[in-house]
């Protein structure tokens, strides 16, 4: 049986064992996926991505490996990326 101390290290434990993901907007080219993810078809079949927990996502609609960025935005895309906030959810 655990005590209140031993939730707590559970809890902190199971909170390291996740890792956060996160995307990079970047200008002018892809979306960055850092972190621990899977990446579905519409299908709900995941991807191989070999175990990578880098990788970027095409955002011009260039890429000759898509949904993966292959570099041909270069020159082709332009976007600032600039945070923003969105408007509150719809209820």
């Amino acid at each position: 049986m655990l005590n209140c101390f031993g939730i707590v290290l559970v809890l902190r434990e199971i909170k390291n064992q996740m890792s956060k993901t996160k995307l990079t907007i970047n200008n002018n080219g892809s979306v960055k996926i850092e972190g621990d993810f899977e990446i579905v078809d519409r299908n709900g079949d995941a991807y191989g991505l070999q175990g990578r927990t880098v990788l970027s996502i095409c955002r011009c609609g260039l890429s000759k490996n898509k949904p993966f960025c292959d570099g041909s935005h270069n020159g082709h895309f332009e976007h600032e990326a600039i945070a923003f906030e969105l408007p509150p959810k719809k209820v």
